[in-house]
């Protein structure tokens, strides 16, 4: 399959995830929908094989945030080689992908007033986060379509052709060197479908009456909803409880986790009220002693929170208090086994969310993310316990030992002449000095919401900068500031790691 392929799959699947993905920020590749009867259509087209419901009302949701479809794709992380099929360039945000006379995605959706989506979550992997996509995995989206224009727009988007086949009696498309793994339908002059591993055939069966659609827990809970403008309902795969429990960001935490094993359903409805976004987040567990446990925790790390802002001489940055704002306004509420956490984004703060999700936007270029350094006039290998006089601390450049640091966390610290290795490999090393153990475990969650991380990641404690203070190194680049601000780490990752460096290895 050609990459410009894969990357045009992945458009049309954020084109119905991207509202909800991009506003909740949830790892659940899904979103949530409209009033009671959009939920029993919705439901009526989603095959058995689905545990995760969920449909947003796209004209509702997007006039009522402020923001039209191009700016939800100028905010998604894709970059030159999702359509392109080339090497990924240094481009940010889908927006960069297309010249001016080329079609937008947005152009080929602008008429699209509600979207669907379903998938079969089998894994963890697939839940989390971590880059596993879900083979099956379908989408819904009315408006208004006219099949030959559309699928002639497609084929000029991408720059491949389409090949067509009937099943059904209805048309049925996909990319000609993909091998159908990914197809697509317009079933009726309102209503656009896709689909993998099989899964727009059973839209079809559904659409011809030939098949029963989803029954059980996932789609109670999913029209248990009441209709939101987004609502999503999700059946958690066995081991993602323990996957999140067992996070090395939340080892410090003082609670165990060991209740989210057993985490049942997820649902998630936004409601737009006068001035804010209502998100309501509700986790089913198996027993009531699970749902209490993590209503405890949250109680907790909010007073933690509200203990740290409250430190004399500690003012935070701008992101802790609209963070600290946001938890203010919390509610949890337990019903037996369910937990139903409620929190109001205000519309204004919205808009300012999206800015945040492109690595570099029109104000904040790459030159302006950390100050560079000189690179130091050598980069040796010197024996394991020698130390070495950097240029700034934490270093960015200079020489190192042999051995580098696994990526990871490492609350006892490391040595400079260690970490310095891993720069050189084009690692980013967070340095931190907190005596707040709020702040840690801020940090660590910080850090778990960055993808790049993982692979690229060094985190720990260190005593070479001041009480407060978190250092962002790359090889000659250095970012420091006080507090925990995500946005600035984020930033940071998008723009060096794997970039910077002689030498590309990722740990």
């Amino acid at each position: 399959m050609r990459e410009g392929q894969m990357g045009i799959t992945r458009v049309f699947k954020w084109t119905v995830l991207a509202a909800a993905l991009l506003l909740t920020g949830l790892a659940a590749a899904a979103c949530g929908g409209g009033d009671e009867g959009s939920n029993r259509t919705t439901g009526s087209l989603v095959p058995q094989r689905a545990n995760l419901v969920g449909s947003v009302e796209v004209d509702q949701l997007l006039t009522g945030i402020g923001l039209g479809l191009e700016d939800i794709f100028s905010a998604l992380p894709f970059d030159s080689s999702d359509w392109t099929g080339g090497a990924s360039g240094d481009e940010h945000g889908a927006g960069s992908l297309f010249s001016a006379d080329q079609t937008k995605p947005w152009d080929l959706f602008s008429s699209v007033s509600r979207a669907g989506v379903f998938a079969e979550i089998s894994s963890a992997a697939s839940l989390s986060g971590d880059g596993a996509e879900p083979d099956y995995f379908g989408g819904l989206l009315h408006g208004t379509f006219v099949e030959a224009e559309l699928i002639a727009d497609l084929e000029a988007a991408s720059g491949t052709s389409l090949v067509k086949e009937a099943y059904k009696g209805i048309n049925v498309y996909s990319w000609a060197e993909d091998d159908g793994e990914t197809t697509m339908s317009v079933l009726d002059d309102s209503t656009f479908a896709f689909g993998t591993g099989g899964a727009l055939k059973d839209i079809i069966d559904l659409w011809a009456g030939d098949a029963e659609p989803v029954s059980g827990a996932v789609i109670e809970a999913f029209n248990g909803l009441g209709g939101g403008v987004f609502d999503l309902a999700v059946k958690i795969p066995q081991g993602s409880g323990d996957r999140l429990g067992s996070l090395p960001q939340l080892e410090d935490l003082p609670i165990s986790l060991d209740f989210l094993s057993d985490l049942d359903i997820l649902t998630v409805r936004g409601d737009l009220k006068d001035d804010s976004l209502e998100l309501a987040v509700g986790m089913d567990f198996t027993t009531e002693e699970a749902a209490e446990s993590l209503d405890r925790f949250i109680t907790g790390i909010v007073s933690l929170m509200s203990s740290a802002s409250g430190t004399p001489g500690n003012t935070g940055q701008p992101e802790d208090q609209g963070l600290l704002r946001l938890l203010g306004g919390l509610e949890t509420k337990r019903d037996g086994s369910l937990l139903t956490i409620t929190i109001h984004i205000p519309k204004s703060d919205i808009p300012g969310l999206f800015s945040g999700m492109t690595a570099v936007d029109g104000e904040k270029s790459e030159t302006s993310i950390g100050d560079e350094v000189s690179i130091m006039p050598t980069a040796n290998h010197v024996p394991e316990g020698q130390k070495v006089e950097y240029s700034t601390a934490p270093p960015t450049s200079g020489n190192h030992w042999n051995r580098w640091a696994e990526c990871g966390w490492y609350a006892d610290g490391l040595p400079d002449e260690l970490i310095t290795h891993n720069l050189e490999h084009g690692n980013i090393v967070v340095s931190y000095n907190f005596a707040n153990p709020a702040r840690v475990t801020e940090l660590r969650l910080a850090l778990d919401g960055v993808g790049l991380f993982r692979d690229w990641g060094v985190a720990r404690a260190y005593e070479g900068i001041d009480e407060g203070q978190v250092a962002l190194a790359a090889w000659g680049r250095l970012a420091l500031f006080e507090g925990v601000s995500a946005g600035e780490i984020g930033r940071f990752f998008d723009a060096f790691a794997g970039i910077l460096g002689p030498e590309r290895i990722a740990c």
